[in-house]
């Protein structure tokens, strides 16, 4: 034959494609005419409809059970290879742990210089012991065309599937090549040269077109092969030439070429008990397809054959009405829809009459038998009506076991698929091993093995119950540790990873399992809704062991400070009110179906209960407060980490997080008391620094640290008294057990001691200051302006002392008081000065005068002024006496006294010559005293608000307050 790529061998191909390619499609006959089917595939897509002749078929394990005993050996010498190419079509009914296909041996020592196993895992090839590997699994019950194509000078292998390129890669480049006159096995590898086989690495399935060529076979002819367009077999090993001798449950058989090479996945399955539309419509969900509709005649007599038997039954014995199907008419007359899709459909059945004449008033479709076999009728939409249910598949759904009976080493499988009849009703055929099939005589269905004598059964509240959804099995043998006659919850449904089976058999999305909304119709999304996964001999008085890297165990604090109640300075104690939250890491625990919304993921009390908790004591509280768990206490689970999908064998689908990635905080709410030693120094500028103590006494710190977390404060920044600063954590060094502190730094409010305190204390000294510049010869006026000032003063001054809290040392607001007080008392002084220094008793002699002297620098010719009588301009003076006694004596002349005038002040203070009614007052220390006593005020004041405004931009810069 010449090669591919020659103009002889393309025109004709290309001629036959052609025709291929125009043919109309046809119906597939039935797979297996020995037995009644329950599934039928559709018609077949891309094939003549022209006989293309018979193909021999090799079947191997027909039943099913796992055998060491059955292979094939092939007789035909096998030829040696270098640059080769093996191409086969299999159809695979069962896996195995391993599924060899195919292996073959040169030696006890070379068993696997070619093998190739269809595994569950997906599809490997072994040359001279080396893997060659894909991903994809091999489909169940469907014909499919593998390549192996490999080059003996550069090492490249490629794998092809159905003509497409699915994986490739590079062997190492080795002089050995594929020796011939091997023992070539299908259905078994080889341990030792043809022989010691295991079952577990048998093969159940069908092969035909087994070929090798010796030479690297060309892409485009490979998918020729597989769409059957074109045929070729290998030049070095022809499916038609070899030989072979078969054991055990092996035998051949003939299909047709259009059947092997019929790639439809669609597929029909009857269920021959009666359901109302509703639940008609949910049996064909919870499988895994949808009520159906046959798509053309083939199809429509197809599922009429297989159930006219029930026909009487599935009727009710009342009327030609059976079968449901998928469609309506509901949403436009006479336009028929199917339920899911929506989509019209594109062929319909000979109807009951010309078209169905039910009017708007009968909207659902049925199939009819009777006196109109076959024929399809419009009829109402009542779930009085019961019916028998066909489901349709666009590929065969899988269905899965899941429950405590299928651990690691169960004999029940976890996967299943739809199959043929038995007992009457539709059997799930196992991946592996195992069936469940309804036993007739025993009214159950049962769940058995088929490699060891395992099995369960479930006996149906009334017959025509199907076992989809979640229900009480009984084991008839002693399966994962549970004992014989145990009744343990299977659950059997098509929901698939990421899905949660509601416990009649529908699919939620896992995330909406225990999220508080009723997303199963009965409600069971929302029921057994544990969060954690205790393990047997787990102990509540032990602590979790710490991570791998560190010598203990970590527990995080964060502290939310939510208000304080009240702060008393004099008792030297707050109240406050705090959400304390305490963080760890339980490597013991396993965590179910976390949510990120982190309310949903609050543990149960009965949780709470079985899991260790860490003991805090608030150190410096008064009183012995603890952290508890009393009402409002809550303990959640804190997702941090990636889930994995739960093991089959736990009772419902889980999404399972670790507890060595996840994190438990318990937080509770407390209102505590606290000291603190207050420092009033700079009061009312004052900043206070408190602290609040932790202390985990559950172990000493060689087991466990408390380690602070974030600390804030979430309450108004402005208290009445103080305004809240910044919030911090420090790790304490407190003996055996670990402690933080949470430090709070409160800052006075100094605005009400500005507005009450300071400003009227200036008001009184400037008062009293004021008093300079009143009529220097009316001391009464201004003595008793000053000494009111004083009286004033003092009184502010006790009140106020009256509501500081007491110490033992000065405040800033003690000296401010002390020194407003020593001003009013210095102007009461020096008023008193002023007159009193004037009087005969203030001679030079006198302490008063020399204490005055050296105060305010008087010189002596003053002093003498002062002494004879005389003022400085030389003017005599006289005493008050002899000036009230003149102004008698005048006082009809001149009217002046009556007229209560005065004369006017001279340059010095003093009367004009001749009318002089002043006493003697000292205007020196007067106008010196006007001067002293606003330098002392600003003296001070600026010694005082200096270091207060330094305080005050020390804090600014220490901490940032709200």
């Amino acid at each position: 034959m010449k090669p591919p790529g020659s103009l002889v061998l393309v025109f004709p191909a290309l001629v036959f494609c052609f025709l291929m390619e125009t043919s109309a499609a046809v119906a597939q006959d039935i797979e297996d005419d020995e037995a009644t089917p329950s599934t039928i595939s559709g018609p077949t897509e891309g094939v003549p409809d022209f006989n293309l002749g018979e193909v021999r078929v090799l079947m191997l394990q027909e039943e099913g059970v796992p055998t060491n005993t059955s292979f094939a050996r092939l007789l035909t010498p096998f030829p040696e290879l270098k640059d080769f190419t093996v191409c086969y079509r299999i159809r695979l009914k069962r896996f195995r742990e391993e599924s060899t296909l195919m292996s073959y041996a040169i030696s006890d020592e070379k068993d696997n210089e070619l093998r190739m196993d269809h595994r569950l895992t997906g599809y490997k090839v072994s040359l001279h012991s080396i893997w060659a590997e894909s991903a994809f699994q091999t489909p169940l019950r469907y014909w499919v065309l593998f390549c192996f194509r490999f080059s003996y000078t550069t090492g490249d292998w490629a794998i092809f599937v159905n003509g497409e390129l699915n994986s490739n890669g590079t062997f190492p480049v080795t002089d050995s090549f594929l020796m011939g006159n091997g023992v070539y096995i299908i259905g078994q590898e080889q341990d030792t040269l043809g022989g010691s086989f295991q079952r577990d690495q048998s093969y159940s399935g069908e092969i035909t077109d087994l070929n090798f060529w010796s030479r690297d076979l060309d892409q485009d002819l490979m998918k020729m092969i597989a769409n059957c367009t074109y045929a070729e077999e290998g030049d070095a090993l022809p499916w038609s030439g070899q030989s072979w001798k078969i054991d055990g449950d092996v035998r051949w058989v003939t299909y047709s070429q259009k059947d092997i090479c019929n790639k439809k996945t669609r597929s029909l399955v009857f269920f021959p008990d009666r359901f109302p539309l509703k639940s008609a419509q949910h049996l064909c969900h919870i499988v895994g397809g949808v009520l159906a509709v046959p798509r053309n005649k083939e199809e429509n007599d197809w599922l009429f054959d297989i159930s006219k038997s029930r026909a009487q039954y599935c009727s009710g014995n009342v009327g030609a009405s059976y079968l449901w199907l998928g469609a309506n008419d509901i949403s436009e007359e006479g336009i028929w829809r199917k339920w899911e899709s929506k989509s019209v459909l594109s062929w319909q059945s000979l109807w009951r009459g010309d078209r169905p004449n039910g009017g708007s008033e009968e909207n659902c479709l049925v199939m009819l038998a009777g006196s109109f076999p076959a024929r399809w009728s419009d009829i109402a939409c009542l779930e009085t009506y019961a019916f028998c249910v066909p489901c349709e598949f666009d590929k065969l759904a899988i269905l899965y076991l899941k429950g405590p009976a299928v651990c690691p080493g169960s004999p029940f499988n976890l996967q299943y698929i739809i199959g043929e009849n038995r007992g009457g009703r539709p059997t799930l055929l196992g991946f592996f091993h195992s069936d469940i099939f309804w036993d007739n005589d025993l009214k159950v269905w049962m769940l058995q093995s088929r490699k060891v004598n395992d099995m369960a059964w479930w006996k149906p509240p009334e017959e025509g119950v199907y076992p989809f959804g979640t229900h009480s099995w009984t084991l008839g043998s002693k399966v994962c540790n549970m004992i014989e006659g145990e009744s343990v919850n299977l659950t059997i449904s098509a929901c698939g990873k990421g899905k949660f089976t509601c416990d009649d058999g529908s699919c939620i999305d896992l995330q909406h399992r225990c999220d508080l909304r009723v997303d199963c119709e009965d409600q069971s999304d929302e029921a057994r809704c544990s969060l954690v996964g205790i393990p047997p001999g787990y102990r509540t008085t032990i602590p979790p062991p710490p991570a791998a890297d560190t010598n203990s165990l970590p527990i995080l604090l964060y502290v939310n400070i939510i208000s304080f109640t009240s702060i008393e300075t004099e008792a030297l104690t707050f109240m406050t009110t705090l959400e304390l939250k305490l963080r760890w890491q339980d490597t013991r625990l396993t965590y179910f179906n976390l949510k990120d919304d982190r309310s949903l993921n609050v543990l149960s009390q009965s949780s709470v209960e079985g899991i260790w908790k860490p003991r805090v004591f608030f150190s410096n509280a008064q009183g012995n407060v603890y952290t508890n768990l009393g009402e409002g206490s809550r303990i959640e689970c804190v997702r941090d980490g990636d889930s994995i999908p739960g093991p089959p064998h736990l009772p419902e689908e889980v999404n399972l997080f670790s507890g060595s990635e996840n994190s438990l905080e318990m937080s509770q709410l407390y209102g505590v008391t606290y000291t603190c030693d207050f420092n009033l120094l700079m009061f009312p500028f004052d900043a206070q620094v408190c602290g609040l103590r932790f202390t985990l006494v559950s172990a000493t710190t060689s087991y466990m640290q408390l380690i602070s977390g974030n600390a804030s404060y979430t309450g108004p920044p402005n208290l009445i008294e103080y305004s809240i600063g910044e919030v911090s954590t420090e790790t304490i060094d407190a003996g055996e057990f670990s402690t933080v502190e949470v430090q709070i730094r409160f800052r006075r409010r100094y605005g009400f001691y500005m507005l009450t305190l300071y400003i009227p204390t200036t008001f009184l000294i400037i008062t009293a200051y004021a008093t300079f510049f009143f009529n220097p010869y009316d001391f009464n006026s201004r003595i008793q302006v000053a000494l009111t000032s004083l009286l004033v003063l003092s009184s502010l001054y006790t009140q106020t002392s009256n509501s500081l809290p007491k110490t033992s040392y000065f405040k800033l607001v003690d000296i401010w008081l002390f020194f407003s007080i020593v001003m009013i008392f210095i102007v009461v002084l020096l008023q008193t000065l002023i007159d009193f220094s004037e009087q005969a008793e203030f001679n030079e002699d006198s302490f008063i005068y020399k204490l005055m002297r050296s105060i305010f620098g008087m010189k002596e010719k003053e002093s003498q002024g002062i002494r004879s009588g005389k003022t400085q301009s030389g003017v005599i003076r006289v005493n008050v006496q002899e000036q009230q006694d003149s102004a008698r004596a005048t006082k009809v002349k001149t009217n002046c006294w009556e007229e209560k005038t005065e004369p006017s002040l001279d340059a010095y203070g003093q009367f004009p010559y001749g009318r002089v009614f002043s006493p003697k007052v000292n205007i020196s220390l007067l106008i010196k005293s006007r001067i002293l006593i606003p330098a002392i005020f600003f003296l001070f004041n600026a010694v005082y608000w200096g270091a207060t405004i330094r305080y005050l931009h020390t804090l600014e810069e220490d901490k940032k307050f709200l």
